[in-house]
């Protein structure tokens, strides 16, 4: 049976500088169809589970995202002419939720309210609560039907520190978010081997992205770089329904002004005859169809305006809201539809800096504003502090100016990221803790939710209260920690693999099989939904599928 398998790979980048620590720091219409009888919806098939409140969190956390995947959209589009958009914003939104859970000040608040939670959610007493939830969307998200293989569907996401040699992360930061969502941490020396770093962490990319995306720093970070902070995420299903063969497959005209204009190229559609989710929505001028993957877990839905156009499309856009998108989604009922979409290969980089930066994220990319004190406490506490010599194999991060009562509160890691077994040193004159860390095999799980902080005796909350109170203090002080960058880098791959056997067995419908035709050769959206949490996972606003081939007329 001919078989249709998008692969998805999606990785976003945050790399993170230090300010005033030294000199070497830089600063840088087609309206004709029929109307559809309702039987059954698509999002039927997956019911949330839980007390209200927590159904009421989570709504609030996706609807969060779902108005976040609007905005980045809306803001690329306006600092970037491009012919098609495409990114994921359950990866963004968990790259910022990790620096979400290290700020303070008006860095977490403005990151608070991009990520649609300073509303409905008490964020500023209960953020961890938050985070929470938001680990458990990971993990719902990640898990398989028990009806669906492991061959036929894979969604996994990872999320890294690479932390420059000797500077600290704080305990509770690791351990929170090591328990809340997939964390590994790595010392690298972004000062004398910035080549080196560069390789590593295109190397941590690659395997995370099963090969898919190679590279993501393209150079190598700057030697004043002190944390490059790394989310990746890999999608790879099945079909529910599979599409026709290869030999199917044909080239068509798209058209990008509308099919009443000539069209100037032509793409491979594909296609498809079976009973869908398809709505026709008179309101809000469009049509959606929704292709179900294995286990009808996750929904990819594609929406196309009525006599849709480049123009069309970008006003259809631009009033579009959240709400609308779960509506649509919401209201599809299964139809028999006749379907022809694209093959399609994107692959897109989103500077998200300038993107965040429209959408009032400002203080993280100031050196003089950015709050990341509950990530690590900086290192002006332990200058001209002597360190242990290490073997090469080794890495050593200098701890902060402990408390007298937890000298342990800065997590100390070894090559593979994960402490093994620590030994710490108290030095009474210089009042340091040091600890050195045995490399070693890791194969813990982390299908944790419920955060296992280990005798802190604080919340992250209580911490940030903490710091606040006491800002004049030290040991407390705003480590400097700023974004330089934010890489948002995706590939797209949607392609049949069949028989033609399969194909040809397929193919033979009757002419009466339906009279709604989905015809996708003209500008469209797609969005690939979490039917269970109503959270967007992927997002693409197409103007010229690619490949495509130029006819010369």
């Amino acid at each position: 049976m001919a078989k249709l398998t998008p692969a998805i790979i999606i990785l976003s980048l945050l790399t993170l500088f230090v300010a005033g620590q030294d000199s070497a720091i830089q600063f840088p219409g087609d309206s004709n169809t029929e109307e559809c009888h309702i039987c059954s919806s698509s999002s039927q098939l997956q019911e949330p589970v839980g007390s209200p409140y927590e159904n009421y969190v989570d709504h609030v956390i996706a609807r969060g995202i779902n108005k976040l995947c609007l905005e980045i959209n809306q803001k690329y589009q306006e600092i970037n002419k491009v012919d098609n958009t495409v990114f994921s914003p359950i990866n963004i939104a968990g790259a910022l939720a990790l620096l979400l859970l290290g700020s303070n000040g008006q860095t977490f608040h403005e990151l608070a309210t991009v990520l649609g939670l300073a509303t409905g959610l008490d964020i500023e007493n209960n953020s961890e609560r938050v985070h929470e939830h938001l680990g458990q969307i990971f993990r719902k998200i990640e898990q398989r039907p028990y009806s669906v293989g492991e061959d036929e569907q894979q969604i996994n996401f990872a999320n890294a520190i690479f932390v420059q040699d000797s500077f600290p992360i704080r305990k509770i930061y690791k351990e929170t978010a090591d328990s809340l969502y997939k964390f590994e941490i790595f010392n690298l020396n972004f000062e004398t081997e910035p080549v080196k770093a560069q390789k590593y962490v295109n190397a941590w990319v690659s395997d995370r992205t099963v090969g898919k995306i190679k590279e993501i720093l393209s150079e190598p970070p700057l030697p004043s770089t002190k944390i490059i902070l790394a989310s990746a995420m890999y999608f790879k299903a099945k079909w529910e329904v599979p599409f026709l063969g290869e030999g199917v497959t044909q080239r068509r005209p798209f058209y990008p002004n509308g099919r009443k204009s000539p069209s100037e190229f032509e793409v491979e559609l594909m296609g498809l005859g079976s009973e869908l989710p398809y709505l026709k929505d008179k309101k809000l001028g469009c049509e959606i169809l929704g292709l179900p993957f294995k286990g009808n877990q996750t929904v990819f839905y594609v929406v196309m305006p009525f006599a849709s156009s480049v123009q069309k499309l970008k006003e259809f856009e631009s009033r579009i809201t959240e709400a609308d998108l779960e509506s649509l989604a919401e209201q599809t009922v299964y139809q028999k539809v006749l379907v022809s979409i694209p093959k399609m290969t994107l692959e897109s980089t989103l500077n998200m800096k300038s993107v965040l930066s429209k959408l009032n994220v400002h203080s993280l990319f100031n050196p003089e504003l950015a709050n990341l004190g509950l990530m690590s406490p900086g290192v002006a506490s332990t200058r001209g502090i002597p360190f242990r010599k290490h073997a090469e194999d080794e890495f050593l991060i200098n701890s902060l100016t402990p408390s007298s009562s937890n000298p342990n509160d800065v997590i100390i890691v070894n090559k593979s990221g994960h402490p093994i077994n620590c030994s710490s040193i108290f030095d009474n004159t210089n009042n340091i803790t040091t600890c050195e860390e045995i490399a070693g095999d890791y194969k813990g799980e982390h299908n944790r939710i419920k955060r296992k902080i280990s005798n802190y005796g604080d919340t992250i909350d209580s911490l940030r209260h903490l710091i606040n109170q006491q800002s004049g203090d030290n040991n407390y002080q705003n480590p400097g920690l700023y974004a330089s960058r934010i890489i948002h880098k995706i590939f797209l791959s949607v392609t049949e693999k069949g028989t033609e056997a399969a194909a040809t067995s397929l193919i033979a419908l009757p002419k009466s099989f339906s009279k709604i035709s989905f015809r996708v050769d003209v500008p469209f959206i797609f969005f690939m939904r979490h039917e269970e949490t109503k959270t967007i996972l992927f997002w693409g606003s197409v103007e010229r599928p690619t490949p495509y081939f130029n006819t010369g007329s």
